[in-house]
């Protein structure tokens, strides 16, 4: 647990997240105002991470991480064999290109990004529903080469801090 601690640490000051166009009616922008975190999963493809999300009130950018985690796989078996496990690599930086807010709902989606599992470009969207500090939503990732989708969820918490 203490590698993951510090593999988030080092990608969160390895970065500045870019800026993230946020639209909506005025409203429904200010029910995302504030900083959230949280973390998404998927159980069909063992896919982890966090989500790291800040906007100031009144403002039409925000700023945000999401870090992917590299799914634990062992190859080998047999006694004697090797065992290595993907875990061993650092998280991936995944940038969200945009995000919408209406009728106390979000969605948006990520840049393509290169899944270190099949070696492949992923488009994924998300959507979810805000609910006072929570928000929970799914996600669904598309394999640009063959179309299948992945799916998942995904909750961030306001911070009170």
């Amino acid at each position: 647990m203490a590698s993951l601690a510090a593999a988030i640490a080092f990608a969160s000051c390895a970065t500045v997240p870019a800026a993230i166009p946020v639209s909506g009616p005025r409203g429904d922008l200010a029910q995302l105002a504030g900083q959230w975190s949280g973390e998404y999963h998927s159980t069909s493809t063992g896919r982890q991470g966090s989500i790291l999300f800040q906007l100031a009130a009144d403002a039409d950018t925000a700023h945000g991480d999401v870090l992917m985690f590299p799914t634990l796989s062992v190859h080998g078996g047999r006694p004697g064999d090797e065992r290595t496990t993907s875990r061993d690599r650092l998280p991936q930086n995944l940038t969200i290109s945009f995000v919408r807010a209406a009728e106390g709902q979000v969605m948006g989606k990520l840049d393509p990004y290169r899944d270190p599992e099949c070696d492949c470009l992923l488009n994924t969207t998300f959507e979810g529903r805000i609910v006072r500090d929570r928000i929970t939503g799914t996600y669904t990732s598309i394999r640009l080469s063959d179309g299948s989708a992945q799916q998942g969820e995904w909750s961030v918490k306001r911070r009170s801090d």
